[in-house]
């Protein structure tokens, strides 16, 4: 299922560090800020697309050029259980790619996907909202990363260049930036992500 092609989002600014107090509320804070929003209903998961540690991957370089779109699917793969495509993709691609060579990859390797790079943020939310996440541009379009949660308030991103931790930045910055960056490029796999965790 080949959708039209999507894009950007970034990695500068805010973080927002989010927990379950005792009372199991959802508190969100923001550094720097000293209150915190309670929100008194069983939390949503956070973020939406939690790739474990182990599934997530730096980026590579060859010939000195980063691998970040690559990379950012590696980490998709992973997550929607297509871990053997995930090892095939990282030892067959590398180095910078654009909307249309990509598409010429997936399609070549037999992937089924959907992508804009018309800055349609329904595909954002789309892609958050059935748990699948998605690469998006970022930094102009010079630099893709995983966009793993979209909500009324925050964007969280997983950047292949630390994927240690998930940066927090407001909607409305991200969206801000993504509009601004490159093809307004957005991509992801169309496969089954894992259940969500239940909440006891």
């Amino acid at each position: 299922m080949n959708q039209s092609l999507l894009s950007t989002a970034t990695i500068v600014g805010c973080i927002a560090t989010f927990c379950l107090n005792e009372s199991e509320s959802l508190s969100v804070s923001i550094p720097g800020d000293t209150s915190a929003a309670i929100i008194n209903t069983a939390p949503a998961e956070i973020p939406i697309v939690d790739i474990p540690p182990e599934w997530r991957i730096r980026n590579w370089s060859l010939f000195g050029e980063g691998s970040c779109v690559h990379a950012s699917l590696y980490m998709l793969f992973r997550w929607q259980g297509r871990h053997e495509l995930a090892q095939w993709w990282r030892t067959n691609h590398h180095s910078g790619e654009i909307p249309s060579r990509l598409e010429q990859k997936l399609n070549a390797a037999g992937v089924t996907w959907a992508a804009t790079t018309n800055g349609d943020i329904d595909f954002l939310e789309w892609a958050c909202r059935t748990r699948r996440g998605c690469g998006v541009t970022v930094q102009g379009g010079a630099h893709m990363v995983c966009l793993v949660h979209l909500d009324d308030t925050w964007a969280g991103l997983l950047d292949n260049n630390d994927p240690s931790r998930i940066r927090w930045r407001t909607r409305q910055s991200f969206l801000s930036e993504w509009k601004n960056s490159g093809w307004q490029w957005a991509v992801t796999p169309i496969y089954e992500p894992p259940p969500r965790v239940p909440w006891i």
